[in-house]
């Protein structure tokens, strides 16, 4: 005899986009980053759920952020270390704290074009062009990582990829966040390179879109039980913020130049046609 559920059946579950699916599938990802703190506040909380369900994660950064500002009063008066050391030992903590299980910089073996010697690539700085969005500093110099040949930073990475053999790349989208020049040569410099490399790239959205979620170019995906490593990871950069609070869906901080930003525990990936 039928009963009233004999004919029912589940929902049918919703299919994995394409981006989420080769991260879950993923044994190791390379992600590439402008400067130190970029990979906490961009990518902390996808970067802490990677690692924590055992992903080899492995992060590339291009610049060690020389051109930062300081919050006042956070170094101590003694402090002798030029800013750039100062922001290796913040990554370093930062890395430690999401569970990353490899570091390197870009134009420093391995992650260095095997018929070039060692080379530095400078924080390129910033200017605000309006609310929200970052253009060029007027004193970059051409050692900095934005005006430097487009093809040495692609040999570089090139290499990496070589070596590493991640199964994804993770990187920004075109619009680099918030317009960092660092931020949008980083976009193509990791374009250019997994396209050589023949690995596939997944882009991180700038922007999330408000309201129901229905914007299919953008896959999201919330990070549940990342919360203290993000914090920890974003604690580490003392120099560049300031940790306000956790807030509802993140960790609340104020950026070196008085903005209030909420690092989110939840990351957009752009779903290409």
């Amino acid at each position: 005899m039928s009963t009233p559920d004999s004919h029912s059946t589940a929902p049918t579950p919703l299919p994995v986009p394409a981006p989420w699916r080769l991260l879950d599938t993923a044994a190791t990802v390379l992600a590439v980053h402008a400067h130190p703190d970029d990979e906490s506040l961009s990518t902390g909380a996808l970067l802490a759920s990677l690692a924590a369900t055992g992903t080899r994660v492995v992060l590339v950064t291009a610049t060690r952020g020389e051109e930062g500002e300081v919050v006042p009063g956070s170094l101590d008066d003694a402090e002798s270390r030029p800013l750039e050391e100062v922001r290796e030992a913040e990554i370093a903590a930062a890395a430690a704290a999401l569970g990353i299980a490899e570091r390197h910089w870009l134009g420093t073996a391995p992650a260095l074009s095997p018929d070039a010697g060692p080379r530095r690539y400078r924080d390129s700085g910033m200017q605000w062009v309006r609310e929200g969005l970052a253009g060029p500093s007027d004193s970059a110099g051409a050692d900095s990582f934005s005006l430097r040949p487009l093809k040495e930073a692609v040999d570089d990475l090139v290499a990496l990829l070589q070596t590493v053999r991640p199964d994804v790349v993770i990187g920004y989208d075109d619009e680099g966040t918030y317009g960092h020049p660092d931020h949008v040569r980083a976009h193509h410099v990791a374009v250019a390179a997994s396209a050589r490399a023949g690995i596939p790239l997944i882009e991180i959205a700038s922007v999330l879109p408000d309201g129901d979620g229905t914007d299919h170019r953008i896959a999201e995906r919330d990070h549940p039980g990342t919360a203290r490593a993000v914090l920890r990871a974003v604690d580490s950069y003392r120099t560049q913020l300031t940790v306000v609070d956790e807030a509802p869906g993140g960790i609340a901080i104020r950026h070196v130049g008085g903005q209030d930003d909420v690092v989110r525990l939840r990351t957009g990936l752009h779903v290409r046609d």
